[in-house]
């Protein structure tokens, strides 16, 4: 599997950009950063658009990523998630107000997008891949994700406070080799953090302890840019050379 991070941070600020992973050059996990990194010959190949929740940060340029697939003649493009999620994305956004609604365009039967639910806790084949949403804690309806090929993957929070859902399964799930986390805000932070439905190094620490995975290599996401420095800088005092950040723009393979 190979993991392209288009973008993993907490706002779109300069060269700064939000959330979206590549796999296998044809899935996308969360469509915050896309038609402005790829080009139309990557953009081609994808066919399968994993979402994790509605926040703009996550989905921006799932609207115009869908536009350019249209004007180069593509009209095929499975969304994935569980209901929820849909159902916020189909009345907010593809509503024919805020942007065409490219689920019956240009038929019902030949749209551009198809809308595929997926069920909480259960595995669902995508192309090479599987995944199972986990419900997570935050603002709005959010799931996170275990990712899998040939019994070998990774875990990603998306946006979240403290789930015992998903570290459970972080303790339990086979095969895992790293999880992508979300830490937001620093430490002296960790009220808001709490109440935005987001995570503190603090907060992470507190559950990789609990769960026995204080070992397992952590990929710390979402971070706000206005606090990077302050985060690296309290990361480098854990001594913990297992966690470190994710890096805009790196591939991971597995």
């Amino acid at each position: 599997m190979k993991i392209e991070i288009l973008g993993c941070y907490g706002n779109s600020i300069g060269d700064f950009k939000t959330t979206s992973f590549l796999i296998d050059d044809s899935i996308l996990l969360d469509a915050g950063t896309v038609t402005d990194v790829l080009n139309d010959e990557r953009l081609k190949k994808i066919s399968n658009i994993i979402i994790t929740h509605t926040h703009l940060d996550h989905i921006k340029d799932l609207v115009f990523l869908v536009d350019e697939l249209v004007m180069m003649g593509r009209y095929n493009i499975e969304l994935i998630s569980v209901k929820q999620v849909l159902d916020i994305i189909s009345n907010n956004l593809f509503n024919n107000l805020l942007w065409p609604d490219f689920t019956v365009i240009p038929s019902y039967d030949n749209a551009v997008i198809k809308p595929r639910e997926i069920k909480l806790n259960e595995y669902t084949q995508i192309n090479d891949i599987t995944v199972k949403p986990i419900l997570m804690t935050h603002t709005v309806y959010c799931v996170g994700y275990v990712v899998k090929n040939n019994d070998r993957g990774f875990m990603f929070t998306s946006d979240t406070g403290p789930t015992k859902a998903f570290w459970e399964t972080a303790q339990q799930e086979k095969g895992i080799d790293f999880i992508i986390a979300d830490v937001s805000f620093p430490n002296r932070m960790g009220e808001l953090a709490r109440i935005s439905g987001h995570m503190t190094l603090d907060i992470l620490m507190d559950h990789l302890k609990r769960y026995n995975l204080e070992k397992k290599p952590i990929f710390i996401t979402h971070i706000k840019p206005i606090f990077l420095e302050e985060i690296i800088h309290e990361l480098s005092q854990l001594g913990k050379p297992n966690i470190r950040p994710l890096i805009q723009g790196e591939t991971i393979h597995l």
